[in-house]
């Protein structure tokens, strides 16, 4: 499949040049003599971050030139979802943001939508032909690493709360991991404050947990969490998110490694994995 790569813009398939205008606008112009040599009637992929209001316009600025020069079938491959986490109006007064980015992507007509581990179901449910890449290469690829670095460690899978235990399931069942564990906890939808971190494990006896996750932003959940599992008696406690912003920094309370990807951005100082492999 020919890619358009808006996240490595050196491996593109098609040379283009991005630019900012002076009143913030993006644009971007495609090398015509170099998208010349390419057959318009094979499937093209835009691949692509939608970490800002920014690059959602720049993909569909990029899909609007391609209707143009006549590519017949363009996908857009998404490895950060913009508003993926306000999907549901969380707050009277608050907008409904997943249901706004969705309605611009659907209006663009893409043959066909992946994202690399969305937050919820709902992003699939309002994105016309979109399907979700689950994280579950991304684990197995940080595990595998993880047994390079310290072999003889089974590993035990940690869901952080009860948004997570789904995916951690399913997750398990494809690694064909025995050992799970639920955590819970609360949050005050208001001031973000996390209370009540709950464990249903008595005794870790000096296991290494994997706490799995989506996204990490501040780590407040991971750093109570963590707290809770070696308080439980887990020897190490590491933590694998597909989406890493770390807005307070990488150095978590209690974790002691960080396996992610650069699906919103590279991240230094952590096992940061490319987000090419998996989308």
């Amino acid at each position: 499949m020919t890619t358009f790569n808006l996240i490595y813009p050196e491996q593109s398939d098609i040379a283009y040049q991005s630019m900012v205008f002076p009143d913030g606008q993006p644009h971007v112009k495609l090398d015509l003599q170099h998208a010349g040599t390419i057959d318009r009637s094979l499937p093209l992929r835009i691949l692509t971050r939608l970490n800002n209001a920014n690059d959602l316009l720049m993909s569909l600025f990029v899909k609007n030139a391609l209707d143009y020069l006549e590519f017949s079938t363009i996908e857009l491959h998404v490895s950060y979802l913009l508003a993926a986490r306000m999907d549901r109006v969380m707050l009277d007064g608050e907008p409904f943001s997943l249901k706004v980015i969705a309605a611009m992507i659907n209006q663009a007509g893409f043959k066909k939508v992946r994202i690399f581990d969305p937050h919820s179901e709902v992003s699939t449910a309002l994105i016309d032909r979109s399907y979700a890449v689950p994280n579950h290469t991304f684990v197995a690829d940080a595990l595998k690493d993880y047994a390079r670095l310290h072999p003889g460690e089974a590993p035990v899978l940690v869901s952080p709360d009860a948004g997570a235990l789904k995916k951690i399931h399913r997750l398990a069942q494809h690694l064909a991991i025995d050992n799970v564990v639920e955590c819970m906890k609360e949050r005050d939808v208001r001031t973000g404050a996390l209370t009540h971190f709950k464990a249903m494990t008595d005794d870790l006896h000096g296991q290494t947990c994997f706490i799995v996750d989506d996204i990490c932003d501040g780590g407040g959940t991971f750093a109570g969490t963590a707290k809770m599992l070696r308080e439980k008696g887990a020897g190490k406690v590491n933590l694998i998110v597909s989406h890493g912003i770390f807005s307070r920094g990488t150095a978590i309370d209690s974790i002691d490694e960080i396996y992610t990807t650069d699906s919103y951005k590279k991240v230094e100082g952590v096992h940061c994995l490319p987000i090419g492999n998996y989308l």
